[in-house]
């Protein structure tokens, strides 16, 4: 039977653990489905996305950097949720119509909840990329309002200023407040081969009371490594990671899934 493809479109995808993930589930519950990766340049983006919606036998597909953002203007209806975020990091098909939906949200709300730390008030949110979106779209829609967004890109802070409501954006980490309930880091610093986590925002982690981290490779960044320290109650990456893997295995299959202990054990052993 030929199979149906799925897959991850993004500029660089050497370390992704999502075709582990999706061909995990298509086996394991008999779905003919193939998991790709998909690394394009942007000028190419228009010409693979005119092959997507001809190719009957690709269903849907996943995105990530850099172009979260970038493929919401290609879709032709965005969920209100989508929407509001401003970016999209899945894609599917139904009745010739190409969707898009974000579900990064969803990941980061299990990841919040599983901390169970109440009356969050002040937050550091680190990055300004379409995850970051995503978690300030959450933010919001929980009242948090004391949020401080630390990027080092400057420009980012007038696009976000359109959708979210947050303090300060910052580019300079001695501007930092001397504490947050809640650390995220939402960007690629500490990520293997990329630039480390900022040392100041490391020294904060002592005075949180939750820190997340959606890097996962590796497992044990040098933020999470702090918290551990100190005691500190904290979420890695790779929870985020299923758990947005997940809405889009369910859209795509039409078939709800559970999250099973296999799942983790597979991927720690690839990272």
């Amino acid at each position: 039977m030929i199979k149906k493809k799925i897959g991850i479109v993004a500029k660089k995808l050497n370390h992704s653990l999502s075709p582990l993930i999706h061909n995990y589930w298509s086996k394991k519950n008999k779905n003919k489905f193939i998991y790709r990766k998909y690394e394009i340049q942007e000028k190419k983006i228009d010409k693979f996305f005119s092959n997507y919606k001809r190719d009957k036998r690709f269903i849907g597909f996943n995105i990530t950097i850099p172009y979260k953002e970038y493929f919401i203007g290609f879709c032709d209806k965005v969920t209100t949720r989508a929407k509001k975020i401003g970016s999209v990091n899945l894609v599917y098909k139904k009745n010739k119509i190409v969707y898009g939906d974000n579900t990064d949200f969803i990941g980061f709300s299990k990841t919040f909840s599983s901390l169970k730390i109440k009356n969050t008030k002040s937050v550091l949110l680190v990055g300004a990329g379409g995850a970051a979106r995503a978690i300030l779209y959450f933010l919001n829609k929980r009242s948090i309002e004391n949020i401080d967004i630390f990027a080092t890109s400057i420009r980012r802070e007038e696009n976000l200023k359109k959708k979210f409501k947050f303090n300060r954006f910052l580019i300079k980490s001695t501007h930092l407040r001397k504490r947050y309930d809640l650390i995220i880091n939402a960007s690629s610093a500490g990520m293997t081969k990329k630039n480390k986590i900022n040392r100041n925002i490391l020294n904060l982690v002592k005075k949180a009371r939750g820190v997340i981290d959606i890097v996962y490779n590796p497992i044990d960044t040098d933020l999470l490594k702090k918290a551990k320290k100190h005691d500190i109650k904290f979420s890695g990456g790779l929870k985020m990671l299923v758990e947005q893997a997940k809405p889009s295995y369910e859209i795509w299959s039409g078939n709800r899934i559970e999250i099973d202990r296999k799942i983790y054990q597979m991927l720690l052993k690839k990272i």
